[in-house]
């Protein structure tokens, strides 16, 4: 039950008494927040501490904050983002913890907001909509949806936290049909920089709405409700097949192909290509993922979309399933611990050939990251993801969203770098590494009239600048809206991830 507004006032006044001026020092902030909200602030050498500092990436857990607070309901989190701008102490904020890059939602010698009690599920009467708190992961959402035979358009790895992915983008099997998830919000609760709770929808306050879809939070607020649009959905059906990586330049004409022209003529298809190095496989392979909304007649058919690949000898592994969203998400999670990190671009999807020069490209880099690993594991990742005219036209619903992406300009493809590893002291030269590849095939790609530039926030790399990659109006637009609702800059103290540079 939502707490009163005589207890929404009383929180407030607490907030106003406990912080006084900003002149106040500000290493008091943890204490502040811990008079306020008694029981709800975790500090260092604690169990609370050491729970809530858990990471999907190893390297986020390294940046150690003074303190975590974890506010129970929007009206605590009002308080906290009352106390930390009046303070203008450094903070971010965490809800599943997913992202590669250290700071990304951690922060060191600041304040970590985490979400996770802000975790209710709550489905409309009409079935229409669900109600989803920043606390949950994508597998919180599919188990409590599953059972109803409903499904909103979200994120495909169950341990992917809600508000990250939603506020970049967010990628889904249903996207083909539906756009990404932020295309599919139809309102956002937000406490903004003042502390005032409000709401963004394509009624109300249609500017942040527009903003907070593909975005990001840290410039505009800290949302603590998303309503998505739902629907009735089953099953999926899904289909992995796995070959030699030199079977690649078969493989990339027949994907590419697919991306433009087998997915606008089934919009209930999904899929997503990767190039990997794995020793125990003897070196490079390729995984060919597919997946469907429509479950085949037989069930252990595949999609005519997806046939061509069937042609294609010498699989070196080869499933198909039909499964709930639940049990097909869990499926795909990559385990916590390892040290991680993320780079990407995006091309025209119009040149197989290209796409066959990048994994050349990505071969070539990888040799010089294994003999500076000297043995230590390190596993690459080149991702190729479509982002098909079908995608594109539906992200013009509700008002469209802030990515400043154009069905005319497509088809595209999403170019994502990905690499895991555990040695600390490879650190740097991997990040540069991935830096230096994204910067190749970006000149490469201009050089070929196949550039795009766009830059999706989920995989972005810790120091490309998102925004200024949705091109200039959006951009202009993004920081015209933030300064609307941050006139005193006070998220500037809002540390980790994707900021508006002026």
């Amino acid at each position: 039950m939502r707490t009163s507004r005589v207890m929404v006032a009383v929180l407030g006044q607490l907030a106003t008494t406990v912080v006084g001026k900003r002149t106040e020092c500000p290493s008091n902030a943890c204490a502040s927040l811990a008079a306020a909200l008694p029981g709800d602030v975790a500090y260092p050498n604690t169990t609370s501490y050491q729970q809530a500092n858990s990471y999907w990436s190893a390297r986020q857990a390294e940046a150690l904050p003074d303190c975590f607070v974890s506010p129970k309901n929007t009206e605590a989190v009002s308080v906290v983002m009352k106390i930390l701008t009046a303070r203008n102490k450094p903070f971010t904020v965490k809800s599943g913890g997913h992202t590669a890059f250290m700071g990304g939602s951690s922060v060191t010698a600041g304040v970590t907001v985490d979400l996770a009690n802000l975790n209710n599920i709550t489905v409309s009467e009409d079935g229409q909509t669900v109600s989803v708190g920043p606390g949950n992961r994508w597998i919180d959402v599919s188990q409590a949806l599953d059972p109803l035979g409903l499904a909103v358009v979200g994120g495909r790895a169950g341990d992917v936290g809600v508000s990250g992915l939603i506020l970049g983008g967010g990628i889904s099997y249903f996207s083909e049909r539906k756009g990404w998830a932020c295309d599919n919000v139809r309102n956002f609760e937000v406490v903004v920089a003042s502390g005032d709770i409000v709401n963004a929808s394509p009624e109300e306050n249609e500017d942040l709405y527009w903003a907070l879809r593909g975005g990001g939070g840290s410039n505009f607020g800290i949302v603590t409700r998303f309503d998505l649009a739902s629907f009735e959905q089953g099953d999926i059906w899904s289909s992995s097949l796995v070959f030699a990586g030199a079977l690649n330049t078969t493989l990339i004409p027949l994907f590419q192909d697919l991306t433009v022209n087998g997915l606008p003529s089934d919009p209930d298809g999904h899929t997503y290509f990767v190039l990997t190095h794995q020793p125990a496989f003897g070196g490079y392979i390729v995984l060919t993922s597919f997946f469907h909304a429509t479950i085949p007649s037989p069930p252990d058919s595949t999609p005519p979309i997806f046939t061509p690949f069937r042609s294609v000898p010498g699989p070196l592994f080869d499933s198909t399933s039909v499964v709930n969203i639940s049990t097909q998400s869990q499926s795909i999670n990559i385990p916590y611990g390892s040290r991680q990190t993320w780079w990407d671009t995006t091309i025209a999807a119009t040149s197989a050939d290209f796409m066959v020069e990048i994994v050349s490209l990505f071969e070539a880099r990888n040799d010089a990251l294994f003999a500076a690993a000297g043995g230590s594991p390190v596993v690459p990742f080149l991702n190729f993801q479509p982002i098909s005219t079908n995608v594109l036209s539906a992200m013009r619903q509700r008002g469209g969203n802030s990515m400043g992406l154009d069905a005319s300009g497509g088809p595209l493809m999403i170019v994502q770098l990905t690499v895991s590893w555990e040695d600390p002291s490879l650190d740097a030269i991997i990040e540069e590494s991935l830096q230096e590849l994204i910067g190749v095939i970006e000149r490469r790609a201009e050089e070929l009239g196949l550039g795009n530039g766009f830059v999706y926030m989920n995989y972005a790399g810790s120091t490309q600048r998102v925004q200024h990659r949705f091109g200039p109006d959006s951009e202009k637009r993004l920081k015209a809206i933030a300064k609307k609702w941050d006139p005193q800059g006070k998220l500037a103290q809002w540390r980790g991830y994707f900021k508006l540079e002026d």
